[in-house]
């Protein structure tokens, strides 16, 4: 029973948030990128990590045998990514031309999404070939 609730109930529901969250925000750069030059635009921003900063230390000073109670609050919470539009500072409004897309700004986060993507993607990758190994007895390499 515990085995069970490891595996399927606390890391594979919030690596498939991440990867919905990477995902949306992957898309949502590119909808930044692709308005650089329009009029008025202002820039979205996905909000997922959020979630989880704001509560890490007290994580880092849970007990590991606490921990999976501390996994559940936020599974009851339910966090879901969500797309919002991003507050411009008076001292950055139209920093390149008549759109408030930092171009740099974008470029940069997508390379750090892309990043974060193939981390998630790989930790499921792994985390599968260990489900295989264990049911079938041979090892991938």
């Amino acid at each position: 029973m515990a085995i069970n609730m490891l595996l399927f109930k606390e890391r594979l529901p919030l690596m498939h948030k991440a990867l919905d969250a990477y995902s949306l925000r992957l898309t949502t750069t590119a909808e930044n990128i692709a308005n650089v030059n329009s009029v008025g635009y202002s820039p979205k921003r996905v909000i997922f990590e959020e979630y989880f900063k704001e509560n890490i230390s007290q994580l880092n000073n849970i007990a590991e045998s606490k921990r999976s109670e501390f996994l559940s609050f936020y599974k009851e919470k339910n966090f879901e990514p969500r797309v919002v539009e991003e507050n411009i500072p008076k001292s950055a409004e139209y920093f390149s031309g008549q759109s408030h897309v930092n171009i740099d700004k974008e470029m940069a986060e997508l390379a750090e999404t892309q990043i974060r993507f193939r981390f998630v993607s790989r930790l499921l990758k792994r985390y599968f070939a260990g489900l295989n190994s264990a049911i079938t007895g041979f090892r991938e390499s």
